[in-house]
């Protein structure tokens, strides 16, 4: 074809090696002249095949201990030039600078060198200088240089050298150039993201690449995608859970199963009585409807199923401890779309895999502070914030009854179960004898937070019937805004309160809590979930 061109020389600098050899010696095959420079070079004469040095081409050496090695115009002129532009063609001839027409470069593992924990002065030296210009200019002039920008692309290069024996089309000259300028951009952003840590600069930099279509999204008429940070591959996240088995995730379940990994993660870390603890969460449409933490992953799942086990039909089940087959043959006979889990035992999976569409994920337990960001897009624009993290250490008695210090570990896992919900949001928490706390009534997603509470899901249970409410603790996130809702919460039979306080009637309410013999606390920390 006409705008098909020949390879004639080749340009190689990377750093990863791997798989290089079958190109080299691909190349060598087809006889294209291969420049190349320090360790690469060095590669390449292991290989037994000829290479010409960069500096032998420059007339400079490496210098700055590395830091200049292509940055000349005879290597940028020869990669550069337009081959139909006389004038181009004839300041080659003039300075001696050889066409050079495909450049193979894999750069400095940056974002590697950031998330292995390296110093400082470490990380600058990842910082690619020339491999990222080369990367440009030959993604520019793609009409006559063909340009492989990453480890990615080799196999695709090394299949079209053998197809088309070094002959390249425009199109695919062109689909090299997008894949170079993907890589450059996402480089640059995770380069501007180690420097604006702090935020200094209001910016955001997303690079996000490899997205896995979904089935669908939140409705079958829609689309989606789905998109991993590119630094969170060595992290814990829901993003790098293992998926053992089951049908492909959907969107909807994607967003519940994190929903439920946070949860289950945080309810764990708020509980700090109990030995050999374990957190269950059940949760649906993003919001537990189940939450419970004992010293025994079976009865965790009980209590967290009991409470609201209407609502769990359906649900997403996280577990912070490793799932028996015990657990396992107890979850056979419910309808669950996903289990998550750390660890599954080996006749656990055997009895799940009897149900082949239930999706089994694994993944660790969410740290107690991972420093997230979370991000929301609106019509023409995103909003960014930081997640709502670690727990309410201030818990200060503002009624005539005192908010008894037995009651404090109830209060903190509460509040956590609470925070979980969509506002507004009420949680009712209660400890049994042996220590074990379980969510044992929510109101959530309600415009005003009287409805939250009229419809809690408590009352609708009769295993509930034996229940000492008297004892248990309800958890509003965010202020009574009039005295209503503590009325309310009276015929209820309520007598501990948790609240952030702030509202205009706080006193108000407070002294609706001193009729009715409420004690109730304030945490000054207020936790909306829209």
């Amino acid at each position: 074809m006409a705008d098909n061109k020949k390879i004639k020389t080749a340009l190689v600098s990377v750093f990863h090696k791997e798989n290089l050899d079958k190109i080299i010696y691909k190349l060598n095959d087809l006889g294209v002249k291969i420049l190349s420079t320090g360790g690469t070079k060095s590669f390449i004469e292991s290989l037994k095949v000829e290479v010409t040095s960069v500096e032998s081409l420059t007339g400079y050496p490496s210098i700055l201990g590395g830091r200049v090695k292509t940055l000349h115009p005879k290597v940028f002129g020869g990669i550069l030039s337009r081959r139909d532009n006389q004038g181009d063609v004839s300041q080659l001839n003039e300075y001696e600078i050889p066409e050079i027409d495909l450049v193979i470069v894999d750069l400095y593992p940056f974002e590697d060198t950031v998330a292995s924990g390296a110093g400082g002065q470490d990380i600058i030296e990842k910082i690619d200088i020339g491999g990222i210009s080369l990367i440009r200019a030959a993604a520019k002039n793609f009409q006559d240089v063909v340009i492989v920008p990453s480890q990615n692309e080799y196999e695709p290069l090394l299949n079209l050298l053998e197809e088309n024996n070094g002959e390249f089309s425009g199109k695919e000259r062109k689909w090299f150039a997008a894949r170079a300028f993907g890589v450059s951009s996402h480089y640059d952003a995770a380069i501007f993201g180690y420097f604006n840590q702090q935020g200094q600069e209001a910016a955001e930099r997303l690079s996000l690449n490899k997205g896995e279509v979904l089935r669908y999204g939140e409705n079958p008429h829609q689309s989606a995608t789905f998109y991993k940070f590119n630094n969170s591959n060595d992290e814990v996240s829901l993003a790098n859970a293992q998926v053992l088995q089951g049908k492909a995730l959907s969107y909807n379940n994607m967003l519940d199963a994190d929903a439920a990994w946070k949860s289950a993660s945080d309810a764990y870390h708020s509980v700090t009585h109990l030995k050999n603890k374990v957190a269950v969460a059940v949760v649906k449409h993003l919001n537990p409807c189940g939450l419970a933490v004992t010293s025994n992953i079976l009865e965790s799942l009980e209590l967290a199923w009991a409470g609201d086990p209407i609502s769990a039909y359906g649900s997403i089940i996280c577990f912070t401890g490793t799932v028996t087959k015990e657990v396992a043959e107890w979850c056979g006979s419910k309808f669950v779309e996903i289990l998550i889990a750390p660890a599954f035992s080996d006749d656990a999976l055997e009895v799940l895999a009897k149900k082949k569409n239930l999706r089994v994920l694994v993944t660790p337990i969410r740290k107690a502070v991972a420093g997230e960001k979370l991000f929301r897009s609106i019509s023409g624009g995103m909003l960014v914030q930081d997640e709502d993290e670690g727990l309410d250490m201030e818990y200060k008695t503002v009624t005539k009854k005192e908010f008894e210090g037995s009651k404090m570990n109830l209060a903190k896992f509460g509040t956590i179960a609470c925070k979980h919900l969509k506002s507004n949001a009420i949680a009712v928490v209660t400890e049994n004898e042996n220590g074990s706390f379980w969510l044992t009534g929510a109101g959530m997603g309600q415009p005003n937070r009287l409805d939250s509470l009229r419809y809690l899901t408590m009352p609708r249970f009769e295993l509930k019937g034996n229940l000492d409410i008297k004892n248990s603790v309800l958890i509003s996130d965010a202020f009574f805004p009039f005295r209503d809702s503590i009325e309310a919460a009276n015929e209820y039979g309520v007598k501990y309160i948790i609240e952030p306080g702030g509202s205009i009637r706080d006193e108000e309410v407070i002294e609706a809590c001193n009729e009715f013999g409420i004690a109730m606390a304030f945490t000054g920390r207020r936790h909306f979930r829209h």
